[in-house]
């Protein structure tokens, strides 16, 4: 994967207003502003800025401390990892609900790379609002590190899968792991290059295997982007 040229997301950001989206979001069972209690939501409300990104943005970016913490709403990113030339390789697949620049918190540079693998759209707030308003207490702490300890776990979980034997049952890995992930079943497929990127195999690969796993009644197609991931009898969502 080449290193990506860097186009930030977060150039023409709206205010968001939490009665408006938060309380409605379909994201917030899974976002980090969920977690938090509802008088620091509300708190936090005005500072929330809603901001759409285009395929090829990075919206964050190894080595450098994060200006705000963001929360995926809609589209899908690929994690990357550089190794000691700079090259970015993929390592994992980020949907929604997951949470960018939380390191920022402490002070602590980013670990990985996040480049948007379609549109979407992330909810953020620059990371001094968070102290400004006072919501920086033991609540926000737990919050902020239940979500750092889970993506630890969640790292660990996509190098797993990248050994699974067979091309066939690491993809099927792959969309129960980006699935469970985002907390539903129904999910839209990466592009077959991103996939096959993080798979190290090629497009027609990916084509074919997907062809095969539908047929096998292991994945729902509802069209050419959107799918249903079937749970396997007997077990909850993820891979087994």
């Amino acid at each position: 994967m080449k290193h990506p040229t860097v186009r930030s997301a977060f150039t023409s950001a709206q205010p968001g207003n939490w009665r408006a989206r938060c309380a409605h979001c379909a994201t917030l069972q899974v976002c980090l502003m969920g977690c938090l209690p509802q008088s620091s939501r509300e708190l936090l409300a005005p500072c929330i800025v809603e901001t759409a990104f285009s395929k090829g943005d990075v919206l964050q970016a190894q080595d450098t401390v994060a200006q705000r913490i963001s929360i995926i709403k809609v589209g899908a990113l690929m994690a990357t990892r550089e190794d000691h030339e700079g090259q970015a390789h993929p390592v994992a697949l980020l949907g929604r609900g997951k949470t960018l620049g939380q390191y920022a918190v402490y002070g602590h540079r980013e670990q990985i790379g996040a480049q948007a693998l379609s549109a979407g759209r992330v909810c953020s707030v620059d990371v001094p609002e968070f102290y400004r308003l006072g919501v920086v207490d033991r609540k926000f702490h737990a919050c902020v590190q239940a979500r750092i300890v889970c993506a630890h776990g969640q790292l660990a979980d996509w190098s797993r899968v990248m050994r699974i034997k067979g091309l066939q049952q690491k993809l099927l890995a792959t969309l129960q792991l980006y699935a469970r992930e985002q907390a539903s079943q129904a999910i839209r497929l990466p592009s077959h290059v991103a996939l096959a990127a993080l798979l190290s195999t090629t497009r027609e690969t990916i084509a074919r295997s997907l062809r095969q796993l539908e047929a096998a009644g292991h994945i729902l197609r509802h069209d050419r982007w959107h799918c249903e991931v079937v749970r396997p009898a007997g077990h909850g969502a993820g891979v087994n």
